[in-house]
């Protein structure tokens, strides 16, 4: 096969994975709280150092494409709700919630009150504490900006909001939720700060997505093109050479 048509190729695979990112960011541009995707491509020449996983062209080697995925952890925009249980963090932190499969964090903070008064995020974790989760027994809500609980006047707990080593190292479990990549890390004390009554949405800006969108359905439409063109090439050849 020609070594061009690998180039195409790669071009078309890198396409298709950077839809599939794009799309998925643009699903979730109403999820509060949620980090973007990004996709980043270094072009390698395979060889020694980066055998490809097909035999070589004769003419040249294959050019192949290594992705690169990582997680844009900028601040969405900040909206008042007024809200008692919508909480933002204004700065670095997250808020710490337990899963199933164990300690999990978030900036989602769309956060309501079980039917046992323990504060939970909307798919029902519990958001913790700095002493296990939090218990709400009244009607009156007050959280200051250390995450200090007070119900009717009296405390019920400290939200525990923690961050992590910068630049962050943390994986995507859910839309919103992150696990340490490295499950010996320890989180540290947040600097951030809560305000009640706000949340924070997705940092997905719709419209350059769709630029991106755009842009990428075109790239792929042209490797497309160019994959074609070499199978015109090749389908000629073996038919003039069926001729002599």
């Amino acid at each position: 096969m020609n070594s061009g048509m690998y180039s195409a190729l790669s071009g078309n695979i890198a396409a298709m994975k950077r839809l599939d990112i794009i799309s998925n960011n643009l699903a979730n541009v109403n999820t509060p709280g949620f980090k973007k995707d990004k996709m980043g491509f270094e072009s390698l020449l395979a060889g020694a150092v980066n055998p490809p996983a097909v035999p070589q062209g004769s003419t040249a080697d294959p050019i192949l494409q290594k992705e690169n995925i990582f997680i844009d952890y900028a601040q969405g925009p900040v909206a008042q709700t007024g809200n008692v249980f919508d909480l933002s963090i204004d700065g670095d932190g997250f808020f710490v919630v337990n899963t199933p499969e164990g300690q999990a964090y978030t900036r989602q903070g769309n956060f309501r009150m079980s039917a046992d008064g323990t504060l939970v995020t909307v798919d029902g974790f519990p958001v913790m504490g700095q002493n296990g989760a939090i218990r709400i027994q009244g009607s009156n809500v007050e959280i200051d900006a250390k995450g200090v609980v007070t119900v009717d006047g009296n405390p019920a707990g400290t939200l525990n909001i923690v961050d992590f080593p910068k630049p962050y190292n943390l994986s995507k479990t859910a839309g919103a939720l992150f696990t340490p990549a490295d499950p010996q890390v320890t989180p540290q004390a947040a600097k951030g700060e809560l305000r009640q009554g706000y949340l924070e949405g997705s940092n997905v800006e719709t419209i350059s997505e769709m630029v991106q969108m755009i842009e990428t359905s075109r790239y792929f439409e042209a490797c497309s093109k160019v994959i074609k063109g070499f199978d015109d090439i090749a389908a000629k050849a073996a038919s003039e050479i069926g001729r002599l």
